[in-house]
């Protein structure tokens, strides 16, 4: 097939930096010449768009862009850097750089759903193309639903319907262009709305609005301490994708144990960002011969976790903000800042919240086990709203989502999707004692805490619990009873 080498495609990137299985960036190679496109998005002031990214996750989105940026290069591709309102520099770019079409991955949030709907628009109203594609999910939420109903609000009968479901094969990365001239490539910089990418402010300490806490408390913390603990980027996503037999091994019995390091593959910030597609990990974890089955379905289940958070975000238009379950909107949540920085630094007396906050500090990252501890803590023992929760993890996880992060938090405080029984709290010195008896976990990461506290220092000072357990429970226990009472 022979194709019209005039023809100029632009392709929008966001949270799928890769060139391997990009179904918009083959598709638009497919067409002619290609430029990418990266933008710094900033929410509109009716709220359009994408959520303004936390502390961590700019670290890494500049990172991993500098190592797309290259890739993409290999392939006679330029990538142009741009930051602030999509709605404007889409249709900007598209017009200054005469392409004839445009192409993307979809997004599934309700409000970059609209923001991109609107920028389909006045694309196709200046008479260019405009092309969607899938690449972010192995189900598109649209195509799933129970019978009778609108969409599905408990995982296991949405596990069962699509988990069988072909995803199709993946796709290598497309072939190498003819690289744009140097008088094409000046003329890009010439234009207003380019950037360098150290000039888009990933790095800087700054926020747009994100809501975070850890930015403002401690700017730029992740140059010293998350810096040290990964390489991201797509090239390192390939290789560690090789080596996904050894996160799967024994996963099913072992993914619970926070202080083994091949507990879990480590592949969630790749995909995350899109380093890696789903449809790649699916494929992989299906072509290991030699792990078990009851261990490869272990971890497939997790990655369909995933897939189900973005159906609920898909439908429901503030997942980030308000409680799916109607009747949390009057549970009795305590104000008390104290605590709240008790929990955020790893100062609540509790070993397993405690070094699962200094783990997340020092990384970026928390084994899901001590997630699910340290939010139960916060949300039911200290009966602190899971918003604060939520954001603090936004913006200190290298691997915060849309969807999964707000999702799996209204998850572990009752008031989300599949949370029965909702009124469930984790005791988090019991939940030390079955997976981390011998406190190797624990003594990693007390051993030097968050804001560089040593063992010695945290001792000195707030290392008796802030509650008690027993009573606190007591406490959530008898708020949910009147919750329950007050929404009859």
């Amino acid at each position: 097939m022979s194709h019209d080498r005039d023809s100029l495609t632009l392709v929008w990137f966001r949270d799928d930096l890769r060139v391997e299985d990009h179904e918009a960036l083959t598709a638009a190679c497919g067409d002619g010449q290609v430029i990418g496109l990266w933008i710094r998005e900033c929410r509109s002031d009716d709220g359009l768009g994408p959520r303004p990214l936390g502390g961590a996750a700019r670290w890494w989105a500049h990172e991993s862009l500098r190592v797309l940026e290259t890739e993409l290069a290999q392939l006679g591709i330029p990538l142009l850097f741009a930051a602030g309102s999509a709605a404007d520099i889409v249709p900007q770019a598209a017009a200054d750089l005469k392409v004839d079409a445009v192409r993307w991955s979809r997004r599934y949030a309700p409000a970059a759903r609209r923001l991109d709907a609107q920028i389909k628009t006045d694309l196709a109203d200046a008479g260019r193309a405009v092309h969607s594609h899938t690449g972010a999910l192995l189900v598109e939420p649209w195509t799933v639903s129970p019978q009778g109903g609108d969409f599905y609000k408990v995982f296991t009968p949405f596990f069962n319907a699509v988990r069988d479901r072909s995803v199709g094969d993946s796709l290598p990365a497309p072939r190498t262009q003819s690289s744009p001239t140097k008088a094409q490539r000046q003329a890009f910089a010439g234009h207003s709305w380019v950037r360098d990418l150290d000039d888009l402010g990933l790095l800087d300490g700054t926020d747009t609005g994100s809501g975070s806490f850890a930015s403002a408390r401690t700017p730029q913390w992740w140059r010293t301490t998350v810096a040290g603990h990964w390489n991201p980027g797509c090239r390192e996503a390939a290789r560690e994708l090789d080596c996904l037999s050894d996160g799967l091994d024994g996963y099913a019995n072992s993914h619970d144990v926070p202080a083994d390091p091949d507990s879990t593959s480590g592949l969630s910030p790749r995909l995350r960002f899109g380093e890696l597609s789903p449809r790649q990990l699916l494929a992989a974890a299906l072509d290991i011969p030699e792990v078990r089955d009851d261990d490869r379905q272990a971890w497939i289940r997790q990655l369909y976790w995933r897939e189900f958070s973005w159906h609920l975000t898909f439908h429901l238009p503030a997942v980030e903000s308000e409680p799916m379950r109607p009747e949390f909107a009057s549970f009795p949540y305590e104000d008390d800042p104290e605590a709240l920085d008790h929990w955020c630094s790893g100062t609540t007396g509790i070993d397993l919240v405690d070094a699962g906050m200094a783990q997340l500090w020092q990384t970026g990252w928390m084994h899901n086990r001590v997630r699910m501890a340290t939010a139960s803590f916060l949300t039911k023992n200290l009966l602190l709203h899971w918003w604060h929760g939520e954001q603090w993890f936004w913006d200190t996880l290298v691997d915060a989502d849309e969807a999964n992060n707000p999702v799996s938090w209204q998850w572990v405080a009752g008031c989300g999707a599949d949370a029965a029984p909702y009124f469930r709290i984790f005791n988090p010195e019991r939940q030390r004692e079955r997976f981390d008896p011998d406190c190797e976990y624990v003594g990693r990461w007390l051993g030097r805490g968050p804001g560089g506290l040593t063992r010695a220092e945290r001792s000195q000072g707030d290392r008796e619990p802030i509650v008690d357990l027993k009573a606190s429970r007591q406490a959530a226990l008898a708020a949910y009873d009147r919750m329950k009472s007050e929404a009859k």
